[in-house]
């Protein structure tokens, strides 16, 4: 400093006199040397003032830090550092689960996960060094680290520990290799033996995965908490038969009481992973030093079994890493971490410490998140204005899903975790429990002892209005509701009238409830004033999303608020419904509408971007709007039957042997037909007077279509009857049985208030008055039922059916793609009353328009059947391969007798994963080329099935695509479920130019060029080299009985692996007691 003071003066000696402000102030020369010269590349300010930042741990809070004090007003006053133990820069920790999806590990720094690249650490000045601190040197005020090629230190001004924590491995004989335990490094994977894992890093989860691949098939998961559970998931990801082993007598036993813990150990068994309560660990079996099994005493037993597995994963707690700490004489919290201020700061008063490794008041360290965020923040205002700040404690309630189970805990104070309030042993704490056995969810809500309060709560299977309820807990009343009210979700009295909480934005958030509780964003802090107006723009402008993510799902708070505030501020939004076209489903309506297009192609072509196809997304919603519009192609009605016609049903399900059911919509069920047998099975139905959707498997029952119009029997055969509600059901149900819509449509006709029909459940119903019919619109049952409303009153049926043909068309041209009319009428603005004003009133001059709308989808209405059962061209549709006439059985399903009915035997087949058998970069010379059908056979843009000796292939055509890419060829088996399907997928375009093909089933993805796995990687297809010669298709593939035994050894090796009994169906029968395997 000496130095550079020294030689500023003699600069100053050469500088003319004149051009120095005057009269010369001594202070303003640093501000004047900062605009004039430059010394050894940087300001006399900066060399005089810059203090040293060192951060130890560039994790979540660390990087957090980090984001904070660069764009705060003293940046310019500090060098930052940042020492990294791990191999990349910071990444989401918290979502970690994840990265079984991308396993990127080989973006280094571009990962999905990853908060912050290198390049973006340099523009901010942050200089990124990847090294394990060794010690800390506080008189010197350097820290010594080791990295690939030495010993280095580096010193500092300001010390920043942000080392986080480390996985607790509890001291059980096998668990650990003592004599190699790491006081540097406690996650040192070589301090354990082979097969025993934590679950912390990428590299952890690097290590998981090539252990499976390696050929693990089972695991153990010690620790039933939230690091376990995550960890479950993880391997049950891998498809590995999965145990979850924990101490406590339930799950997650810090967070919620038994009840719920119970709930969520039943649910996360019915997903096929096995929980283990109330177990002691008695030793890891080890054999050649390799993980082979774990020996546990179970709850109520005397005696130890040993449980064998490939591997364990320890996720029982964690604790602060704290070694540096201990290390260099730093005061300790009561159970370890450093010990901390309010102001972050340790004993030595150039040391602070924030996240897991911070001891608040020497007491507590928070492992969770969000405290860590809060305390980066505090520690940023201290270092900018010494003392501004405090840091007293964070809010621990959370949710989370694991395995696909929504759980939630909060509450108005530590309190309610550390004196364990939810569990009813607290007199000042009174508690309502509501448990749903059907759906296996649970909610405990805890008030104060005079019900004025919510005092917090436990929420399993249902987490929805988590946020509502961790922002009442917060309130010193319930805001209006009643505690029944809310542990059962009902609306609280008088819900209907008063102002809104939302201001009237739609949203239901007040401006001060959290949206993200990672950081403790509010809805007033989000968007407005942040100006960010994409989901992208919010994640880097407030970080809402960047920690657990939920808030940023479809059904998070945030897509809410953003669309809501947009549409107030007048900006628009991306509303397409794919990368293909950018409308709504509603706007693409209106356009095929107006331009009447009559077929994918030409509205692709007219109102479509970026490929030469759609994808799996676009082509069912444009399809239903076509049908919806056009009727090209679409039941006896009401429930009426001949005698003679079920005869003809019966013979027809006795001779193709189907499994015969009088569905619940009124419909005589055939199931388990062959696709080549559908044609002569349309035949001799229509033969018998029956049309399309009597049979439910068809368009109709599983279609977004009319399903049913149920009725009772009415006046007909019922003393209570005031109308013919059987004639009036045949009705309705001949007049929209070809009707096509967003969604499935049911209606119902009952003849008097009795109601015996339900038609108040209904998306259309009537009830018979002694005036007419009363019309109730919009109502549903299912998982969530919603009550029709009524629409008209005593209507005759000639005002029924106008009424009804006004709703539906106005309902299907406004509704969003797989939105039932129940909550497209709560998103419509004025709700019935405004429905009442469009369809009776005709407020807007398009009653006409929907009534011809009606008309003209009533008059193409066709019966399929019959239009299959005798066209030649049609039938060649639905022939099972497209080289041979043959056919054999695609199902290799195992039928049983129940109830002295062929019905299949219900297992499902495990997943097959891994890489593919065959590439077609990879064909061998040898390999034989096999007629694939006639070129004029295949649809465009479709693939047929072909079949080789007992394999089957799926071909594809694509006529628009480059001539390499025209004909491609792939296994005609989906890895998933082994369902073999393939030759049906949907065939897309990515912007990208990827060829994708989904599964008709299940809607698995995959890059058809490659046969690459997109939505899961660990699906992959065999792909063969095709060619076209005279009209006639060829794919390369090995000889018949080769591939037969290799994919019958992939099959084998998949039930093997989940633990299934593999039994090649040979056409035979077992009986219904014969299931055990």
């Amino acid at each position: 400093m000496n130095a550079d003071i020294q030689q500023m003066r003699r600069i100053i000696e050469l500088v003319d006199a004149i051009s120095l402000p005057w009269p010369f102030d001594f202070k303003d020369l640093p501000r004047f040397f900062c605009k004039k010269l430059l010394l050894f590349g940087r300001s006399y300010s900066s060399t005089a003032m810059t203090k040293a930042i060192l951060v130890i741990g560039h994790g979540p809070i660390g990087h957090s830090f980090i984001e904070k004090i660069t764009t705060s007003e003293v940046a310019a006053n500090y060098q930052l550092s940042v020492l990294c133990e791990e191999p990349r820069p910071a990444y989401n920790r918290v979502m970690l689960t994840q990265y079984f999806e991308d396993r990127d590990a080989e973006k280094h720094d571009k990962m999905k996960l990853s908060y912050v690249t290198e390049q973006e650490l340099k523009e901010l000045n942050v200089n990124l060094i990847y090294g394990r601190a060794m010690s800390i040197d506080r008189e010197a005020k350097k820290v010594s680290y080791t990295f690939d090629s030495g010993n280095e230190s580096i010193a500092y001004d300001v010390l920043i520990l942000a080392t986080g924590s480390f996985c607790f491995v509890p001291p059980v004989p096998g668990m650990t290799i003592p004599e190699k335990k790491n006081v540097n490094w406690p996650d040192d994977p070589a301090s354990r033996p082979e097969g025993v894992f934590v679950y912390r890093t990428i590299e952890d989860l690097e290590s998981l995965l090539a252990k499976s691949k390696s050929g693990a098939t089972r695991a153990v998961v010690i620790g039933g908490g939230l690091l376990g559970l995550e960890a479950a998931k993880a391997v049950y990801d891998l498809k590995m038969e999965s145990h979850v082993l924990e101490m406590a007598p339930y799950l997650m036993p810090t967070q919620l009481n038994e009840a719920a813990g119970q709930v969520l150990g039943k649910k996360i068994n019915d997903l096929g992973v096995r929980v283990h309560c109330g177990v002691q660990i008695k030793r890891v079996v080890l054999e050649d030093d390799k993980v082979t099994g774990i020996e546990l005493l179970e709850k109520g037993e005397d005696t130890p079994t040993v449980l064998d597995t490939d591997l364990i994963i320890v996720s029982c707690g964690v604790r602060p890493r704290d070694e540096l700490a201990r290390q260099c004489g730093l005061e300790m919290g009561t159970r370890g971490g450093v010990k901390v201020n309010e102001s972050l700061q340790s004993s030595d008063e150039h040391i602070y410490a924030i996240g897991e490794v911070a001891a608040i008041g020497g007491q507590m360290c928070y492992g969770l998140w969000a405290p860590g965020v809060e305390q980066a923040e505090t520690l940023v205002q201290n270092l900018q204005q010494p003392g501004s700040s405090e840091y007293v404690a964070s809010d621990l309630s959370t949710k989370l899903k694991l395995l696909g189970v929504e759980v939630a805990s909060f509450g108005r104070s530590a309190d309610f975790w550390f004196k364990r309030q939810f569990d009813g042993k607290d007199p000042s704490v009174k508690f309502i429990d509501s448990k749903d056995e059907i759906n296996d969810t649970y909610r405990r809500l805890c008030f104060s002892a005079d019900g004025s309060k919510l005092m917090g709560g436990v929420l399993v299977g249902d987490a929805k209005d988590y946020s509502k309820l961790l922002q009442l807990s917060k309130k010193e009343d319930l805001a209006g509701n009643e505690p029944a009210g809310l542990a059962f979700k009902r609306p609280p009295p008088g819900a209907s009238t008063g102002a809104p909480i939302d201001g009237g934005d739609g949203t239901g958030l007040a401006d001060d409830d959290t949206i993200c509780t990672c950081i403790g964003l509010t809805k007033s802090q989000a968007i407005i004033e942040k100006e960010a107006y994409t989901i992208p723009q919010i994640k880097k402008a407030c970080k809402a999303g960047t920690g657990c993510g939920g808030c940023v799902t479809p059904v998070g708070e945030v897509p809410k608020l953003l669309a809501h505030t947009l549409k107030k501020l007048g900006k628009a939004t991306a509303s397409g419904i794919c990368p293909h076209f950018n409308y709504s489903r509603r706007e693409l309506f209106d356009i095929i509408k107006i331009k009447e297009l009559k077929s994918f192609t030409e509205v692709l072509s007219s109102v479509g971007q970026g490929a030469t196809d759609g994808c799996e997304l676009c082509k069912p919603i444009v399809a239903s709007i076509l049908s919806g519009l056009w009727n090209d192609h679409a039941l006896k009605a009401g429930g009426d039957i001949t005698p003679d016609t079920l005869i003809a049903f019966a013979q027809t399900a006795k001779k193709y042997g189907l499994w015969t059911k009088i569905t619940g919509a009124q419909r005589l069920g055939m199931y388990g037909a062959k696709i080549h047998d559908l044609p002569d099975i349309f035949k001799e139905l229509v033969d018998a007077g029956m049309e399309t959707g009597l049979l439910p498997k068809r368009n109709m029952a599983y279609g977004k279509a009319l399903r049913t119009v149920k009725s009772c029997v009415g006046t007909s055969w019922c003393r209570y009857g005031q109308q013919d509600s059987v004639t009036m059901a045949v009705t309705m149900e001949n007049r929209y049985k070809g009707l096509r819509a967003p969604h499935k449509i049911k209606m119902a006709a009952s003849g008097c208030l009795r109601e015996c029909a339900e038609a108040q459940g209904k998306d259309v119903g009537v009830i018979a008055t002694q005036a007419g019919y009363n019309l109730y619109v919009c109502g549903n049952g299912g998982a969530k039922p919603v009550h029709a409303k009524l629409l008209a009153t005593d209507c005759s049926v000639e005002q029924v059916l106008k009424y009804t043909d006004r709703f539906l068309m106005f309902y299907i041209s406004t509704a969003k793609h797989l939105q039932r009319t129940a909550p497209w009428l709560a998103e419509l603005e004025g709700g019935i009353e405004y429905l009442k004003k469009v369809v009776i009133e005709d407020s807007l001059g398009i009653a006409d328009d929907l009534e011809k709308m009606m008309e003209n989808n009533r008059s193409n209405e066709k019966c399929e059947w019959k239009e299959v059962a005798y066209d030649e061209e049609l039938r060649k549709k639905f022939k099972q391969f497209a080289n041979t006439d043959e056919t054999h059985d695609s199902e290799q399903i195992e039928y049983i007798d129940m109830r002295g009915q062929r019905h299949p035997n219900l297992y499902s087949p495990p997943d097959i994963t891994g890489a593919a058998l065959y590439t077609k970069e990879d064909a061998k010379e040898s390999w034989e080329w096999i007629f694939a059908g006639l070129t004029s056979a295949y649809p465009p843009n479709g693939g047929l099935s072909v079949k080789h000796g007992t394999q089957e292939l799926a071909v594809f055509h694509l006529p628009k695509q480059a001539e390499e890419d025209q004909w491609l060829a792939a296994q005609n088996l989906c890895p998933h479920k082994q369902a073999r399907s393939i030759s049906r997928g949907l065939v897309g375009e990515q912007p990208n130019g990827t060829l994708t093909l989904a599964d008709p089933i299940y809607k698995t993805t995959y890059d058809l060029r490659t046969g690459r796995g997109i939505g899961n990687p660990n699906f992959n297809l065999s792909t063969f080299k095709t060619k076209v010669e005279d009209g006639k298709v060829f794919v390369q593939v090995p000889p018949s009985e080769e591939m037969e035994e290799a994919f019958e050894k992939q099959i084998r090796a998949s039930f093997k692996a989940a633990g299934q009994e593999y039994k090649k169906k040979v056409g035979g029968r077992v009986s219904a007691q014969d299931l055990s395997w």
